[in-house]
């Protein structure tokens, strides 16, 4: 057995040999230039607490302080460039700033005091200089990027000797305090705030927290931001009033509309002289609702051909189109970002592991510029999967240092998971987990400070284990956790199937700075493709179209929506809209299929900015669904979660009234009238998707069988479809490649083919929604339960006979109504007795139409 381990222990030593004899010939390894030859050298991690070392006398301190990096490989660098460094800074000197590069180097006195600074901190950039034995420790959670960072190391050093502003960069490091002990965790919990770092430095951990509602308001005390230096001189962003414009013209053209039907009526009445044709009026609010994204897209689609798109282009209130500039902030202290990733049942090694080595990139980045972060995952499928599965996930989760917690199954031991789409109970779980920990572990650090002067880095994770230790025992074993769960200033929120842009950290700690009214950063997404089939390309061209659709109103003065991931979210605005139910606080909603934009709605009406970020330019890649199943389930969900945010269930009605608090919050509130109208405008298109086979059918008859007793008012299907395709499959499409041509993204031809070349599939999908979106919403008013587990994230097995046993599961009560209609038009076309047949072709086309698309959608996007 010890063979069988120096065997396999033996590759890392032969690894750390070589690594120290590339540092030596690149003269890193210059023993003649520090103070200690001792602790000059290379190690490695093997394992938990087994290291590969070279040599392999170096000194025990150096390992002590690798071991509480928990870093993959770590060496010391002594060279010529060194001695120049520490010949210039100052005795009480605390980092060393290259201003050309808008990098801080920390600098510590030694090897204990280095450990003190990961415990309270956490990992700061890539190195540290270390006074006693003058050298710089650079280390890296990847072996094979070690020599990398360690020629970055060395240019910075370089930099900062040659630089002429360096001397005056070093004297204003010197004036910061040593051992400053502000935890990078400080927000972790409802009510704590960070401690202004001039304050008293030897206070307790504990002292930076706090429970009181009066300090929680002293978070957002921001006069002091707005009157620094750095605040001053950042460009002012504008209000931008185009987008109020085209939602004024809409609703202009909208109550013309309204007001020509009304003034029919009038005139009618003035020659017949009855007035039973006004009960049309009582049409007029359902019409309207339903018709209001019509207009305002009618005119949206005018101002994109004559508009003004600067702003697009342009930071505003609303919208992100720069990114914050890192050199503008020399001495800026990144703060803790914690990632935060909700996970269910998908697959490790094609779905969850490529997100985390992704996120990991980024973290390294984050770390190079000083900053750090932490993965914390919600594991919601850890309890759910076979036990083989699950140790496969805690191992991987262990090797890669993430952060993990999961809750039981639903109905073991009588757990109810809540909500009927489980993401937000599965969040709001893992929070309150994570909040108990903290409050535990700063109880502990309270009292052992009342005995002891300091801590140690040894004392404090060895207090952190028993805090967690000790929320698991409370949980009865019920919650299953490991790793680092404590929470940053910030959340950056994530689906388990993304990639990140490699500086998306930097930047969104740097705009959250910059704005700190700001309480959630929505960034544009692109498309990560799996599949590459044809219902996948599908789905990315018109994800991608909405983005940019988004990006558009956003940029001429809308609010920014929230999607749920891929957002920075400010951890203490989450907690200021929390609420109490069931006798727990809860920062999402699982009473709501859309939690996101239940969460959006809340802040909003609190005062928050959503802001939406595109400067990554579709860096943030997303997952869409693989198969029309999917992406059905997701639109049934949607306008579920539109339906609950508006209309209680029917039972409800007596006692509650129809309409839901959240709703009468968001009309009273101090929100833009216009955004009120934008996002209602919205939630109704659903209502009109939904309503498109039903009122067709009404048409149908009403149309067939009473045409002329039927008002010059009404409007027929025949003349709604025309409008319809008129604007949605025509105008629309030609303004929207004419947009993208002024903003320089795309040739308007081009763009024009590729659109053409999918309006066949959008055709087919829009035009076959209307009796799922109808099911969901009677089943909220009628409280029949509906779930929805999350998107399918890798392509599973296909072929003809999977694809139709899947429909036959899935639509064979779609297809029972579809027959039935279409048998029901076939007779009254050609068979029914005289006067009661229909069988004129504007009358029949409209329902065929519908008719045609619902039987269509399964079999082609779903099959073929």
């Amino acid at each position: 057995m010890a063979a069988e381990m120096s065997f396999d222990m033996e590759p890392y030593f032969l690894m750390a040999q070589y690594v120290q004899k590339q540092c030596q010939k690149s003269g890193w390894m210059n023993v003649d230039e520090c103070s200690d030859a001792s602790a000059v050298g290379v190690v490695i991690r093997i394992a938990d607490r087994q290291y590969a070392r070279e040599p392999t006398t170096i000194d025990p301190a150096v390992i002590k302080a690798f071991q509480s990096m928990d870093a993959a490989i770590a060496f010391t660098m002594t060279s010529v460039v060194t001695s120049a460094i520490f010949r210039q800074i100052t005795p009480n000197q605390k980092e060393l700033k290259v201003k050309s590069r808008a990098t801080i180097l920390p600098i510590v006195d030694t090897f204990e005091d280095l450990m003190l600074s990961v415990s309270m901190h956490g990992l700061t950039g890539t190195a540290y200089v270390i006074r006693k034995p003058q050298l710089v420790l650079v280390w890296s959670n990847f072996v094979e990027d070690i020599l990398s960072c360690g020629a970055a190391i060395d240019e910075l050093l370089c930099q900062a000797i040659t630089s002429q502003n360096s001397s005056l960069a070093l004297l204003q490091a010197a004036a910061f305090k040593s051992q400053t002990s502000l935890s990078s965790f400080a927000a972790s919990r409802p009510g704590s705030i960070l401690e202004d770092p001039t304050e008293e430095v030897n206070a307790p951990p504990a002292a930076y927290f706090s429970t009181t509602t009066e300090k929680s308001k002293e978070a957002y005390d921001f006069s002091d931001l707005e009157n620094s230096t750095i605040s001053s001189t950042l460009k002012p962003r504008p209000m931008i009033l185009t987008h109020s414009l085209m939602v004024s013209m809409g609703l202009m053209v909208l109550v013309i509309v309204q007001m020509g039907g009304i003034s029919t009526l009038i005139g009618e009445i003035g020659v017949d002289g009855s007035y039973a044709r006004l009960a049309y009026l009582l049409m007029i609010p359902v019409s309207s609702t339903l018709a209001l994204f019509f207009f305002t897209t009618l005119v949206a689609c005018l101002f994109q051909f004559f508009g003004p798109v600067k702003s697009v282009n342009e930071n505003t209130r609303y919208q992100s189109a720069i990114a914050p500039d890192p050199a503008r902030y020399p001495r800026f202290e990144y703060p803790h970002i914690t990632i935060q990733i909700p996970v269910y049942k998908e697959g490790l090694k094609g779905v969850i592991a490529p997100t985390i080595e992704s996120v990991k990139a980024a973290i390294k980045h984050y770390e190079s510029i000083g900053g750090t972060a932490s993965i914390f995952i919600n594991e919601d499928g850890m309890q759910v999967v076979s036990p083989e599965l699950a140790e496969a996930r805690q191992k991987f989760y262990a090797i890669n240092n993430v952060g993990w917690c999961a809750r039981p199954p639903h109905n073991k031991d009588g757990f109810l998971r809540k909500g009927k789409f489980k993401k937000a109970s599965n969040m709001n779980y893992c929070l309150d987990f994570s909040i108990r920990v903290e409050d535990e572990l700063l109880r502990l650090i309270s009292e052992y400070e009342q005995e002891n002067e300091d801590i140690t880095v040894e004392k404090e994770n060895e207090l952190y284990a028993i805090a967690m230790e000790t929320i698991l025992a409370s949980d009865n074993g019920k919650t299953w956790a490991a790793g680092n769960v404590r929470l940053g200033e910030f959340i950056l929120l994530l689906d388990c199937d993304t990639k990140v842009p490699i500086d998306c950290l930097q930047y969104g700690a740097l705009e959250m700075f910059e704005s700190p009214d700001v309480a959630i950063i929505q960034h544009a997404s692109g498309v990560m493709q799996v599949a590459h089939n044809l219902f996948e390309n599908g789905i990315t061209y018109l994800t991608n179209m909405i983005y940019q659709s988004i990006s558009y109103a956003v940029g001429s003065g809308d609010l920014a929506c929230f999607v749920g991931h891929n957002a920075f979210l400010r951890w203490k605005a989450i907690q200021s809209v929390a609420f109490e139910e069931d006798g727990k606080v809860k920062y999402w909603s699982d009473s709501h299929v859309s939690e996101d934009f239940d969460q959006a709605l809340r802040l909003q009406i609190a005062g928050f900015i959503i802001r939406l970020a595109s400067y990554h330019n579709g860096g943030f890649e997303e997952g869409v669904s693989l198969t029309v199943f999917d992406e059905l389930a997701r639109w049934e969900k949607y306008t579920y979660g539109c339906n609950e945010l508006l209309f209680h269930p029917l039972w409800k009605w007596p006692f509650k009234g129809p309409l839901t608090p959240l709703l009468w919050k968001l009309i009273t509130s101090n929100v833009k009238s216009t955004s009120k109208v934008t996002i209602l405008g919205y939630v109704f298109t659903y209502y009109a998707m939904a309503a498109a086979l039903p009122f067709t059918v009404l048409n149908y008859f009403l149309t067939g069988w009473v045409q002329i007793n039927l008002d010059q008012y009404y409007l027929t299907s025949f003349k709604m479809m025309l409008s319809l395709l008129v604007v949605f499959n025509l105008v629309s499409p030609i303004a929207y490649n004419f947009l993208l041509h002024r903003l320089g993204k795309t040739n308007f031809f081009k763009g024009m083919l590729v659109t053409i070349k999918w309006m066949p599939f959008f055709l087919i999908f829009f035009g076959g929604l209307s009796i799922h979106l109808t099911k969901a919403i009677l089943c909220h008013f009628l409280s029949i339960n509906m779930e929805w587990a999350s998107t399918g994230k890798e392509l599973e097995e296909t072929g003809f006979f999977i694809g139709m046993d899947k429909i036959i599961k899935d639509f064979k009560y779609m297809y029972i109504i579809v027959f039935l209609l279409t048998g029901m038009m076939i007779y009254l076309g050609a068979y029914a007795p005289t006067g009661w047949k229909i069988n004129d072709f504007t009358i029949i086309l409209p329902i065929g139409n519908q008719l045609a698309c619902h039987f269509l959608l399964p079999v082609v996007l779903g099959i073929f």
